[in-house]
């Protein structure tokens, strides 16, 4: 059964044996919605459903909002195998890593590129042995299917009719500033792409409200990752970016340090680069053999 939300930033918050769920909408300042976060998170576990009242093991995951469904089907896995709750986060990576410098309460950060992890490095809140690349993916471009946009080659962007173009925040999301290398890689005949139609970019807080725009809007095109296409049965592909034209798609994962549970975190870990979340990732879209699939060394 559904509850209110409880802290604008968390988008899903997901306890897995009894599929409770908690949406948002609104995006809080960082400072309110981490206040509400942690006062969530202890209560948050689902207990057996037996009479016992124990409750089991909870995994706090953060992760960056194009890996929604993915993350909820290879956490529902997990859970079933592993006898444990997961907790998630679902957001653009760059807010999740300044949620987790101003409070470090989650065991697990799944970004959608290195960067972020990064910071979280320097600061020293995680542990540098658990990092590794596991994941890829493709950037589309992406309008409604019952507009008509068609697109041969990427110069001829601007020539489209539309209203608006959407991309998560080029400045700070990693889907964003993929997408911004890509349109600033192919030039026009005076101009890169970027120039020419940079007045009609809508940003976005995340990969996931750029998709939402375009299914709102037969007018409105929008830069987003395959998978978040393929999530959608409103839109329609226009045009498969060459990974060539932007920097390489990776998802880097990561465990914070001084968390309650660092053997199941590990576990959680090692079962992303397993063979069953493979199968997750195909079935999703997703790219197991460019983002890397190994620890860092």
């Amino acid at each position: 059964m559904s509850s209110p939300p409880r802290g604008d930033f968390i988008s899903t918050l997901v306890c897995s044996s009894t599929q409770t769920t908690r949406t948002s909408v609104k995006v809080k300042p960082v400072g309110f919605a981490l206040t509400m976060l942690v006062l969530i998170l202890p209560s948050a576990g689902c207990g057996h459903n037996g009479s016992s009242g124990q409750e089991k093991p909870a995994i706090v995951v953060f992760a960056a909002a194009s890996l929604r469904d993915v993350v909820r089907d290879i956490g529902g896995r997990f859970s079933e195998t592993h006898q444990v709750d997961l907790i998630y986060n679902f957001a653009g990576s760059n807010t999740l890593a300044r949620q987790l410098q101003a409070a470090p309460v989650a065991d697990v950060f799944l970004s959608a590129n290195p960067d972020w992890v990064d910071v979280l490095d320097r600061a020293e809140l995680i542990l540098p042995e658990s990092r590794r690349n596991f994941l890829s993916n493709r950037l589309v471009l992406i309008g409604r299917k019952d507009a008509e946009f068609q697109l041969s080659t990427p110069d001829m962007l601007p020539t489209l009719a539309f209203t608006f173009l959407t991309l998560a925040d080029p400045e700070a999301v990693p889907a964003g500033r993929y997408a911004k290398t890509f349109l600033q890689a192919v030039e026009t005949a005076d101009r890169s792409v970027w120039e020419a139609v940079k007045d009609k970019i809508v940003p976005t807080a995340d990969v996931r409200a750029a998709l939402g725009l375009v299914e709102s809007d037969p007018s409105i095109i929008g830069i987003v990752y395959r998978t978040d296409a393929m999530s959608s049965d409103r839109v329609q592909v226009v045009y498969e970016v060459p990974p060539s034209l932007h920097q390489p798609v990776v998802y880097c994962a990561v465990a914070l340090k001084s968390r309650p549970w660092p053997a199941l975190t590990a576990q959680f870990l090692d079962f992303l680069q397993s063979l069953e979340a493979r199968a997750i990732y195909n079935t999703r879209g997703f790219v197991v053999d460019e983002g890397g699939t190994r620890p860092l060394s």
